[in-house]
């Protein structure tokens, strides 16, 4: 057994295909699970019902139905509240009824909004069917607002120039679309101040007929009392009242450009066969995917295969303890954060205490209830992919950072095939010192995110796209031809020049500069970054304004001369 590696399959998965594509599938399940444990009333049988009830709540929460994953948590805390040990179960008759009848609204309002899980997309997308035939969501926005707010027509325009169809209506009002739209934003009568009662209850009323639509309260008050009603009435955020259009404008992009979530990974370290697949089968119920060994000794040849999010390390093992085992992961600079919970039999605290201090960052006795497990296991994941995402991306655009961008180029020169095609581009707002010297940096701050937001909005969601340093981007385009990058970041580059960018003084308007560079051309990551480069220098210095390609006859010294003398400040 010593050093064995393997894969656990979800017997759910196995018996239901469905349940990869469809809600619905996994409710099945579900209400076979209630009905097993009504008629057996065993303990087991309660603990995977609640188990499924959590997988169920983490598919509504990736299919971006905030609505319907409140009330799968709401049914979740019920369940939970009953688990108590093996002798209470059967629960009594009335509180079982009362599980009965929430679980039978809850699949109720699951048949009527059920919608098949999609691929991201870009705006630029065409609204429809996808590859795969189904629909795709609508990207329409609901506003609430008193009709006379400044808000409403300058975010009317902006969600307008990025694709959104937008539908106004008054707190008096009742809207009239039938299909749930992607958002709601709710503009208060008196921004800054707490939501009238008449306002809250108008919220409500819209969460309980759009429960998959993402509800966003401005202008809220920074007071406790005033988010946590709004949470209360269905708000999933409340925005706070200093926050401009911009920020507004972003939360929407993030709706349509968020990629599909990737499963969730953990390395399972036990020498134990049963613990290990006891283990396991709590985290596949969850849709945890694993990998166990049973040797220590193979810790990071596992994890630089596996790459795992987060690892379950027993104490106790052969050769040496999870703590030491720890201490070793910990010298490797790539897993200094990566999340490790111990799993053991032991209960004194000074050791516990001295395995955290070695390295661990949560300590769980055997045997460990499956929910407890799945959720300590998912917020260090959550927690540990947020500081991850913190340092692979530009705080002021959310792009990947200069660092990030190079690697991911690297990586997809790497995969590429013989005659794969990949295209770079390199993109710089044109006379930007001049727009932070005559309007001040936040105005220029204004412009670059602008800039960012169009990139996300028109390029795919395969395509790469970076924020380089100051007002420069770069943008990768694989499985694209010189052609088609060309008629496409034309596109974007008239887009930009005609996208108002608001000042007291009237609207500004700025233009940018692009260089791309073809792997047909430049064969490494080097070579096509810097072809790009050059390109945008040469596009600069035909007047700006304009898409260039790089030449494929330019040789790697004409390109460092040019890169040269853009260092050395020729073009201001």
């Amino acid at each position: 057994m010593s050093g064995s590696v393997s894969r656990m399959p979800d017997p759910c998965r196995q018996a239901d295909t469905p349940l990869v594509h469809s809600v619905i599938a996994l409710t099945e399940i579900l209400e076979q699970r209630w009905q097993r444990y009504r008629s057996h009333g065993d303990f087991d049988l309660f603990v995977e019902f609640t188990v499924s009830l959590n997988g169920l709540t983490e598919r509504l929460r990736r299919r971006q139905m905030p609505g319907l994953v409140r009330s799968c948590q709401e049914l979740e805390n019920a369940a939970l509240a009953l688990f108590g040990d093996p002798s209470a179960h059967p629960v009594p008759l009335d509180q079982a009824n009362a599980i009965e009848r929430k679980f039978a609204q809850l699949l109720d309002e699951l048949r009527r909004h059920d919608a098949p899980a999609l691929p991201a997309r870009r705006l630029s997308d065409e609204i429809g069917e996808t590859d795969d035939g189904t629909t795709a969501r609508p990207r329409s926005i609901l506003i609430v607002a008193p009709g006379d707010h400044a808000w409403v027509t300058s975010l009317q325009a902006q969600l307008a120039f990025f694709g959104f169809t937008i539908q106004i209506v008054d707190w008096s009002e009742q809207p009239c679309a039938t299909t749930a739209p992607l958002a709601i934003l709710f503009v208060p009568e008196r921004p800054g101040a707490a939501y009238l009662p008449a306002e809250i209850s108008f919220i409500m009323a819209l969460r309980t007929h759009y429960p998959t639509s993402s509800f966003y309260c401005l202008a809220v008050p920074e007071n406790l009392q005033s988010i946590v009603l709004l949470q209360r009435a269905g708000a999933d955020a409340c925005i706070p009242v200093e926050s401009g259009i911009s920020d507004i404008l972003s939360r929407m992009l993030d709706l349509i450009c968020q990629d599909e979530q990737e499963a969730d990974r953990v390395l399972v370290v036990e020498d134990s066969a049963t613990a290990s697949a006891h283990v396991r089968r709590s985290l596949t119920q969850h849709g945890i995917d694993s990998l166990a060994i049973a040797d220590p000794r193979k810790l990071l040849e596992a994890a630089a295969s596996y790459r795992p999010d987060a690892i379950l390390m027993d104490m106790y093992m052969p050769f040496c303890s999870g703590v030491e085992a720890t201490a070793a992961l910990r010298q490797v600079a790539d897993y200094h954060a990566l999340p490790v919970i111990y799993l053991s039999s032991e209960t004194d605290i000074v050791q516990q205490v001295e395995a955290l201090r070695l390295g661990g960052d949560q300590f769980l006795t055997k045997p460990v209830n499956p929910v407890v497990l799945a959720a300590v296991v998912k917020t260090k994941i959550a927690r540990y992919r947020e500081m991850r995402h913190s340092g692979q991306h530009d705080s002021l655009t959310r792009l990947l950072n200069h660092s990030t961008s190079k690697m991911r180029i690297g990586q997809m020169v790497a995969d590429s095939s013989p005659h794969g095609r990949l295209i770079v581009a390199m993109i710089d707002i044109d006379r930007f010192k001049s727009i932070n010297d005559n309007y001040g940096h936040p105005l220029g701050d204004k412009v670059i995110r602008s800039l960012a937001w169009l990139l996300r909005g028109r390029l795919r969601s395969t395509d790469l796209i970076g924020r380089y340093g100051g007002e420069e981007f770069i943008v990768a385009l694989p499985d694209t031809d010189i052609n088609g990058a060309l008629e496409q970041l034309d596109r974007i580059r008239e887009d930009f020049a005609v996208l108002p960018h608001a000042h007291p003084d009237g609207p500004l308007y700025a233009t940018f500069s692009c260089g791309i560079a073809s792997l047909d051309d430049f064969p490494s990551a080097s070579t096509l970054i810097g072809g790009a480069d050059a390109a945008l220098l040469a596009a600069k210095r035909r007047g700006r304004n304009r898409v260039l390609p790089a030449a494929a006859d330019w040789t790697a010294s004409s390109v460092a001369g040019m890169q040269m003398e853009e260092a050395a400040g020729s073009l201001l």
